[in-house]
């Protein structure tokens, strides 16, 4: 009788378990769905006046759409009797029955990544993220159902520290109504931490564990990149540097050896190539293309704090373009000096590893193939060692 009751006990203990494993991962695969909203926080700046209210509302009739979208699936499963089958989803049966087939986008990362293209987006960034979702595809064979789990946990990731984050705001800013803010953020961390939890739990092997990982191995890389563009910012930085000016250049009646000089951004790589340009030539002047992030104003009381008596041109460039506008502007600068060997100089910056100069636009590399191209005679690099 003892034996037949522990059987039967066991057995009841083996189903509640079972049971919980599948609400739990039911629970996980739902709060997968619902993700996507924090889009229209992240984009709240892009709304029109006042930002925050018509954020609001876009949000709840987000809410609502995506609430009539779970009735209208699943009243249209139930009309079509839809039953899930291996290697599809409820909505791509759906999809089939109703319409039948169709073949039918600071400083943690490398900058090139933030490089806004001539179409105004951020090119190299959708072409890195192009790749990765290649990656991911031939690695899981284009199961959606086992990227799922790493979409969820990176998410939820987010979410949890974002929250989080903003609990340490509230905290040190103390800003009027910061307790029933820090509480609703704090709330929103517990939740989202918990649901975390039960993701990695629920779908660590079939998938979670890669990101389990993979998280720490690029936060640690990202460390790294962010240390590596602060240590070049020190070793450029002009700020212990005290403002010089050089004696105001009197070109002679008939200049010798004009020199271009390529000023990208005022430091200490900069200063090297103008020095050298002061002892080589006889006319010097330098050139700034403008990608429409540039500061004039500023630019041009640095420069006479610090290279006065040499002229800067900057030059637009709409199409944030920075090689075509520079060769242009030599092309047209040779010109006026016909006869003349005029010597284009590019300041550039070596690191101390091969991999750190992976982290940096290779603008040098491309001007001077292209100025050499354009038979420009004299191309050289005064090098600024990290």
């Amino acid at each position: 009788m003892a034996v037949v009751l522990t059987n039967s006990f066991i057995g009841i203990l083996r189903k509640s378990c079972l049971t919980l494993f599948f609400v739990l991962r039911a629970f996980s695969a739902e709060c997968s769905a619902l993700t996507g909203v924090e889009a229209i926080s992240h984009g709240v700046l892009a709304f029109k006046p006042p930002e925050w209210k018509n954020a609001s509302k876009t949000l709840l009739y987000l809410g609502l759409i995506l609430g009539l979208m779970f009735i209208e699936v699943t009243y249209l499963a139930h009309a079509f009797h839809i039953m899930p089958e291996e290697g599809q989803t409820v909505v791509s049966l759906l999809g089939r029955q109703i319409l039948g087939l169709f073949l039918a986008r600071d400083g943690f990362l490398p900058r090139q990544l933030a490089f806004l293209g001539e179409r105004l987006v951020y090119s190299n960034g959708i072409i890195m993220l192009s790749l990765s979702a290649a990656v991911l595809l031939i690695v899981f064979q284009g199961n959606t159902n086992a990227v799922i789990p790493l979409y969820a946990v990176v998410v939820f990731t987010s979410f949890t520290l974002s929250q989080a984050g903003m609990v340490r705001r509230w905290l040190i800013n103390r800003t009027q109504g910061w307790q029933a803010s820090a509480f609703l953020n704090g709330l929103g961390a517990t939740v989202t931490a918990i649901v975390l939890g039960v993701i990695i739990a629920t779908e660590f092997v079939a998938g979670a564990w890669l990101v389990v990982v993979a998280i720490p191995v690029f936060v640690y890389g990202f460390m790294r990149i962010y240390r590596h563009y602060r240590l070049v910012a020190n070793r450029l930085s002009l700020q212990d540097i005290a403002p010089r000016s050089y004696m105001p250049h009197i070109s002679p009646e008939v200049p010798t050896h004009p020199a271009v000089v390529i000023g990208g951004q005022l430091n200490q790589g900069t200063l090297e190539a103008l020095d050298y340009a002061r002892n080589i030539a006889d006319e010097i002047v330098a050139i700034h293309v403008d990608l429409g992030t540039t500061d004039r104003e500023k630019l041009q009381i640095r420069w006479q704090s610090f290279a006065s008596g040499i002229p800067i041109v900057i030059v637009d460039s709409p199409f944030r373009e920075i090689v075509t506008p520079i060769a242009n502007f030599v092309r047209e600068f040779e010109s006026k000096h016909p006869g003349m060997i005029t010597t284009v100089i590019i300041p550039t910056f070596v690191t101390r590893n091969w991999w750190e100069g992976l982290l940096h636009n290779q603008t040098a590399f491309f001007l001077e193939r292209v100025l050499l191209a354009k038979k420009s005679r004299v191309v050289t690099r005064v090098r600024y060692y990290l």
